[in-house]
């Protein structure tokens, strides 16, 4: 290989691999410090870690390979830019994908735009300038990239980077297939809460037992509350997971919760704070609940809920909440609604179930309030979207 001296623009990008490299790791270990990543999950603080190692164990040899003009760094350099060239477009994509409905009226500031649209243009740009700059003669011929050389040197280096390529990618490839491959099927073996009998102001805590998953990632384990996820997530030990609300309640909230591990979801838990009033003295019920379709497909717009909810006082507040998740594991959502007053004590209120594929399953329950402070609640209903016939 012709001996040349080091471009500045190579220099330059050595210094910024081992910044980048540092920089992620330690970046990392500063969001784990400052308590923010409690509101993550278990499953996902493990994909940052594996990426934030993946991203040093690339970029240090890198770095090195810049710095002392090795063939194979030229290589490994062009490969990881083309990859991250196919990402950022591809995510580019998705953002500009979005303007129908984004940004939000409340979002739209300079702010947003900067991070949301210019930001991915920018680093897309960057990557295709590096690129571009990799393939110059100069900065070729300090890699030895087509140059005659000594015959005998480039076949030992030929030789030397073959033996690293194909080390390095059994050794990741083995650890991935042990590190990502379930240890078995996903079970929620038990849940419990503490205190059991929890007072206003009280930091209340969930503790599930969980089995299966694979040894990195564990379980993709999320705790979903009246209708949405909610919820501090960490992991005690292997098999268990804990959850912590993230603010206390007032006396007599009631809420209702499951724990979803993989594409498992635990049965419902009522988690009442305080005294929750369920006196007779105002004869509030909630009767007749109908779903229409009873059997909705993915063909089916909305979900008609319907009730009949009777006090001997005024009714305050009647409410629909529901949870949805998706099959194998690919999602879940939910949300929270005032159903209206349709005559003849009912009340109706829509689940919209048209973006929504086979195989989801919806839970929802109905509460009522009325001016006493009485409160009635239905059992949770389910049911689960199928393909249309």
């Amino acid at each position: 290989m012709i001996i040349s001296k080091r471009p500045l623009g190579v220099t330059i990008l050595a210094i910024l691999a081992f910044i980048l490299a540092i920089a992620g790791v330690a970046n990392l270990i500063a969001l784990i410090s400052s308590g923010w990543f409690l509101y993550l999950t278990a499953y996902f603080m493990r994909i940052m870690w594996i990426k934030a190692i993946i991203k040093a164990i690339l970029l240090l040899p890198l770095a090195y390979g810049f710095f002392k003009g090795l063939r194979w760094s030229w290589f490994l350099g062009m490969i990881m830019l083309v990859i991250g060239i196919i990402l950022q477009v591809r995510g580019t994509f998705i953002i500009f994908g979005n303007l129908s409905s984004y940004p939000r009226p409340s979002e739209i500031f300079m702010p947003y735009i900067i991070v949301m649209y210019i930001v991915p243009l920018v680093i897309l740009v960057i990557y295709a300038v590096i690129l571009f700059y990799l393939t110059r003669p100069h900065v070729k011929t300090y890699f030895g990239i087509g140059q005659p050389g000594d015959i005998t040197s480039i076949v030992k280096e030929s030789k030397r980077t073959i033996v690293f390529i194909v080390a390095g990618f059994v050794i990741i490839a083995g650890i991935c297939i042990w590190g990502f491959t379930p240890s078995g099927d996903i079970n929620i073996i038990s849940v419990s809460q503490t205190p059991e009998n929890p007072r206003p102001g009280d930091a209340i805590t969930v503790i599930a037992e969980i089995s299966g998953g694979s040894p990195f990632l564990g379980t993709s384990t999320s705790l979903h509350s009246s209708g949405r996820m909610e919820g501090t997530v960490t992991s005690i030990d292997n098999n268990k997971y804990s959850f912590t609300f993230p603010h206390p309640f007032e006396n007599g909230t009631e809420k209702w919760y499951v724990i979803s591990a993989g594409d498992k979801i635990s049965e419902v838990y009522i988690l009442q704070v305080g005294y929750v009033q369920r006196s007779n003295i105002t004869s509030l019920a909630i009767t007749d609940v109908i779903q229409t379709p009873e059997k909705p497909t993915t063909a089916t717009s909305s979900v008609e809920i319907s009730a009949k909810v009777t006090s001997n006082v005024t009714i305050s507040e009647v409410t629909l909440e529901h949870m949805r998740f998706y099959e194998h594991d690919s999602g879940s959502g939910g949300g929270y609604g005032t159903m209206q007053p349709h005559g003849n004590d009912t009340y109706e209120d829509s689940i919209h179930s048209q973006y929504y594929e086979s195989g989801t399953q919806i839970f929802y329950r109905i509460t009522a309030k009325d001016e006493s402070g009485n409160t009635a609640v239905t059992p949770v209903y389910t049911f689960t979207l199928t393909e249309t016939v």
